[in-house]
């Protein structure tokens, strides 16, 4: 039998534990999508948790742009965030170079069309056939450069350097490139403005650092209702500024053309306008987030 929790690394020690995610809309600094997994890492989760936030938005989120921490940058899940269209920002997980080795697999290019790798020194390498790893098929290459003046420097292995390339390796490669851009950069690290500060709201200010619950159904109904509490109090600090929601013809028909694929928790969503007053007089007590920072920013 599977177990409830898994043990996971915090801090500096190993827990029974349970991996909460979380998406924030940075334009209205609330929670647009969350869940909870058992993984103690977050590969596999970059694809679901968009899609979850785009079912919750709906029509409103295609254009949207996902920047997520390292975690989230493994080569298979950038590879299915292509795959499915989605737009995304994430530095890769795998293979950080080393500063001051210039002749990182990272700084080798590989170029899909031609199925051709070529070294920091623009030598290309041969093509030496493939093998299987992990269910995936990966192509090898191999440098027979003898005469390379940087060989000792570059590798150890006397038939010269190898080089593995998996299905995701071009995805991974455009994605460093993209994120060596300054103002790509820069847009990126907007990331922790966006998501950081409503995990801090959760862990600092309301001190819940310890699920109070048991097995995963039960977690993930409470990380649900925290991060919805979290929202109510946005929603309540806007009220009591006076900012209304939309009511525009355009908002009108969203709201209908969503209506079908409401479910109970977002039903209640939609009706808390109608529950202002109550809701006022129970959170009167509640600090107001700080202000929010448009792009989605996610964490675990």
């Amino acid at each position: 039998m599977e177990p409830e929790a898994r043990r996971m690394k915090v801090s500096d020690t190993n827990r029974y534990a349970y991996n909460a995610q979380a998406v924030a809309d940075a334009k209205a600094g609330v929670i647009v999508a969350c869940d909870a997994t058992r993984q103690e890492n977050d590969n596999g989760q970059l694809v679901p948790m968009i899609q979850q936030a785009r079912d919750n938005l709906g029509v409103a989120a295609p254009a949207t742009v996902t920047l997520a921490d390292t975690g989230y940058g493994a080569g298979a899940d950038l590879a299915a965030a292509v795959h499915h269209g989605l737009a995304v920002l994430v530095p890769p997980a795998e293979g950080t170079p080393a500063k001051d080795n210039p002749y990182a697999t990272q700084h080798f290019h590989y170029d899909p069309t031609r199925q051709r790798v070529t070294c920091p020194q623009s030598r290309t390498l041969d093509h030496e056939g493939h093998t299987t790893k992990d269910g995936v098929r990966v192509e090898r290459f191999r440098c027979h450069h003898g005469d390379c003046p940087v060989r000792a420097q570059c590798t150890r292995d006397p038939k010269g350097r190898q080089l593995e390339v998996r299905p995701h390796t071009a995805v991974v490669q455009a994605m460093r490139q993209q994120l060596a851009e300054p103002l790509t950069r820069a847009q990126w690290r907007e990331r922790s403005m966006i998501i950081e500060p409503r995990f801090g709201q959760i862990k600092q200010h309301d001190g819940f650092r310890r699920w109070t619950v048991w097995g995963l159904e039960g977690v993930k109904t409470q990380w649900s209702l925290l991060c919805a509490t979290l929202n109510l109090r946005v929603l309540y600090g806007r009220w009591r500024a006076g900012q209304r929601p939309e009511t525009t013809p355009q908002a009108q028909a969203l709201a209908a053309g969503m209506a079908p694929r409401l479910t109970w928790g977002r039903r209640v969503l939609t009706r808390l306008e109608r529950w202002r007053e109550p809701i006022a007089s129970l959170t009167v007590a509640w600090k107001p987030l700080r202000p929010p920072g448009s792009a989605c920013g996610l964490r675990s």
